[in-house]
């Protein structure tokens, strides 16, 4: 087994509602604090190239291969993880919901004015990424070069609104079928393709993939608050109209998940044999320091 101090350089490809927050969050608990960043197109533009290029874990906020090639790294080893796109679909419709009447101010009247319809609105599914998202995320491509290099002419012109407008991004034209192609091709690539129906076992490989123990406890952040119920699939509250509507315009969606689950049956086959390909020390060192800062205050606490 090799043994190496940091574990490995890695991009963690997150598509919404899939579990991506929670394993952020403890991707973050195993890397130093100078080589993790959360990348958006915020801390792209606010960073130097060769600040961009030396993290060791790189978390794509919902941006996919085309943002990951702005960090100028071909060392990277990436990872992701899909949802059944059903459930997938009805959990971004609920979360962009609750956004929208929570914080209303953020959003344009035309999204305000869709908000309470129904999940078969044909508009709001489009607005809320529910038609075939994870197919989307990883097939697509965008023009990030050409929207950075807007962004520094307006912003040495003094506009510094152009950042609130990722919706500017230019996408290079391909047809769905092409983008399904794209997305199939980069995920076969991918040396976990983790599931969130089987999320635990998915973190014991990504674990095992950056030589770190996995999480000892349920790990869960941006969930639904009003879902108690884990178990309970959200298939079972929806009307046949709205699953059949669903199920139709997630199609590439539903053929992308099926090669994933492929994927990661056959991953999980290969850990089950032989674990432990790497062990890295850097975060057993740092969960070590966490525990022993933890014990004064558990001290104090009970006295």
């Amino acid at each position: 087994m090799p043994i190496f101090f940091n574990p490995p350089s890695v991009y963690f490809m997150h598509i919404p509602k899939t579990g991506g927050s929670a394993t952020a969050n403890w991707l973050r608990s195993m890397y130093r604090a100078r080589d993790y960043i959360d990348l958006t197109i915020h801390t792209v533009a606010e960073l130097s190239l060769e600040r961009l290029a030396s993290f060791r874990c790189y978390h794509s906020v919902h941006h996919g291969l085309n943002l990951m090639n702005m960090t100028s790294r071909s060392d990277l080893t990436v990872f992701t993880v899909l949802r059944d796109p059903l459930e997938r679909s009805v959990s971004n419709f609920e979360h962009h919901r609750r956004q929208v009447l929570q914080h209303p101010e953020r959003f344009s009247a035309r999204i305000k004015s869709r908000a309470n319809k129904d999940i078969v609105d044909i508009e709001y599914q489009q607005l809320a990424n529910v038609v075939s998202t994870q197919s989307d995320f990883l097939g697509s491509r965008c023009d990030y070069a050409t929207f950075f290099q807007k962004h520094r002419e307006r912003s040495a012109a003094g506009d510094q609104s152009s950042l609130l407008q990722s919706h500017a991004i230019e996408r290079v034209d391909s047809t769905p079928q092409q983008t399904f192609d794209r997305a199939v091709a980069w995920l076969r690539t991918m040396p976990v393709v983790g599931l969130t129906e089987r999320f635990y076992d998915s973190m014991q490989l990504i674990a095992d993939l950056i030589g770190a123990p996995p999480p000892a406890r349920r790990l869960a952040a941006n969930i639904n608050p009003q879902r108690h119920d884990f178990h309970q699939l959200y298939r079972s509250t929806l009307h046949p109209e709205a699953l059949a509507k669903l199920e139709q315009i997630n199609r590439y969606d539903f053929e992308l998940y099926a090669i994933a689950r492929d994927l990661f049956e056959a991953q999980w086959a290969r850990f089950c044999t032989r674990r432990s390909r790497r062990y890295s020390i850097s975060p057993r060192l740092k969960m070590l320091k966490h525990r022993l800062f933890a014990v004064p205050r558990l001290l104090d606490r009970r006295s």
